[in-house]
């Protein structure tokens, strides 16, 4: 273009020179049409110029465009990731490269509290952790959870990252299911020695009972007045002691049934009883129970039947042994003045009632109320942890539920004023008519 107008304006002068006579409206001619053929070029021009301007504006559009709908899709999976980052189960710190923490997530604060941010992790570990001698390979809290501890180093910045996993309820399972474990080999031990014991119990209480009978022979053969007064006072002791020893025994007996129970974790349901009957054959057994040793300056024992003619379909033997540890218990931790009550009403769950011991004691601490159902869980040096356990495997047994509780009269742990212990059972029969039963030692 600028090649042609500098024609243009070369021919316009040759013509002025060539031609210096000719008239002026020939040279203005000339110029007019140069001026013309230069407006057109710079019009064309320009009009390339204008169409690349705009071609370039649209590309600067869409690639604004573009990178907008980039940025918004960052902006989208780094929201996503924050959230992911907080919803993980799992505690996560970002550490930078002076070991402070610059970033955690939700789970890390339930688990270590707050704040995290802008501490160094090496004072958190101090202020937080707890080691214990038992943590294996995990790591005590200060507040008693276990945690174990994984770290990574940052690729593409100084730093760590930290994932901090809560393992309580995992070694909680674990150790459930091995003391579940050890539980069933001791059952397995139970059983044995358990059935060992029982034949040479059964011959002890048989020859005890032939020797009450040589008690009751001796007594009628006495005739002599002065030496039956001193047989008359040895007899009476050796009837007490052979009372003493059928308790010891029974009482053996009774421990050896609970260790079977126990190992068997059943019993078969093979008759249908009156509760009254229940509650009369129970207190005939608790008879020598119930006598007041030389630790209790009283013990009394109301029995109350509140529940008509129910009848329960139920194992009388396993049944009634529940119902003598319940008593037993409620003896030993009653203190010195003991008064029980044996009871029965009705469950507010339609078709059941309630079965159980109540007693005046100081109560059980509510720290441990939920372990004393626990098998060989006891408190006391002669204890044998059975007791409890074996009385929620016969509940279970009889389609019902034990249950244990404090008993307060404010209804608050501050004011008990003794313990409720019992089952809820099944009532499989029961008349309209309703009465109630009472009678105390």
């Amino acid at each position: 273009m600028a090649f042609s107008s500098l024609h243009s304006v070369q021919q316009l002068s040759d013509a002025h020179h060539g031609d210096e006579g000719a008239p002026g409206a020939k040279a203005l001619e000339l110029a007019f049409k140069a001026f013309n053929e230069i407006s057109g070029e710079l019009a064309q021009s320009y009009q390339v110029l204008e169409n690349r301007v705009l071609d370039l504006t649209h590309e600067l559009e869409a690639a604004n465009a573009q990178r907008l709908q980039e940025l918004s899709e960052k902006e989208r999976i780094a929201r996503r990731l924050q959230n992911l980052l907080q919803l993980l189960p799992g505690g996560v710190l970002v550490l930078n490269g002076n070991g402070v923490v610059s970033e955690c997530n939700a789970a890390a604060l339930a688990l270590l509290g707050e704040p995290l941010t802008g501490l160094r992790w090496v004072n958190i570990i101090r202020d937080r952790f707890a080691p214990r001698s038992d943590d294996g390979h995990e790591i005590s809290l200060s507040n008693g959870k276990r945690v174990s501890l994984l770290s990574r180093s940052l690729e593409e910045e100084p730093g760590q990252i930290i994932l901090i996993t809560d393992q309580t309820e995992t070694r909680r399972l674990q150790q459930h299911l091995s003391r579940h474990q050890r539980l069933l080999e001791m059952g397995k031990m139970v059983s044995s020695l358990a059935h060992q014991i029982r034949t040479p119990l059964s011959a002890a209480m048989l020859y005890a009972g032939n020797l009450a009978t040589s008690l009751g022979a001796e007594r009628g053969s006495d005739t002599d007045a002065n030496s039956g007064a001193n047989l008359g006072v040895n007899h009476s002791r050796n009837l007490r002691t052979h009372e003493r020893l059928m308790s010891r025994l029974h009482n053996m007996e009774r421990q050896v049934r609970d260790m079977l129970i126990f190992a068997r974790g059943e019993a078969v349901l093979d008759e249908t009883m009156p509760v009254h009957q229940i509650l009369e054959e129970a207190r005939v057994a608790a008879d020598v129970m119930l006598c007041p040793d030389s630790r209790q300056e009283a013990l009394t024992c109301d029995w109350v039947n509140g529940v008509a003619d129910c009848q329960l379909s139920c194992n009388k033997e396993s049944l009634i042994g529940a119902l003598l540890n319940l008593l037993e218990n409620a003896i030993q931790n009653a203190g010195s003045q003991v008064q029980l009550k044996v009871c029965t009403d009705h469950e507010t769950e339609a078709g059941m009632i309630r079965l159980y011991v109540q007693d005046n004691g100081p109560g059980i601490d509510p720290t441990v109320i939920d372990q004393v159902t626990e098998a060989f869980y006891t408190t006391r040096a002669q204890g044998t942890g059975l007791g409890l356990a074996v009385a929620q495997v016969v509940a279970s047994a009889h389609n019902g539920r034990f249950f244990i509780e404090n008993i307060a009269d404010t209804g608050s742990d501050s004011n008990i004023t003794g313990v409720r212990a019992g089952f809820i059972l099944p009532c499989v029969h029961e008349n309209k008519r309703t009465s109630a039963t009472r009678s105390s030692k």
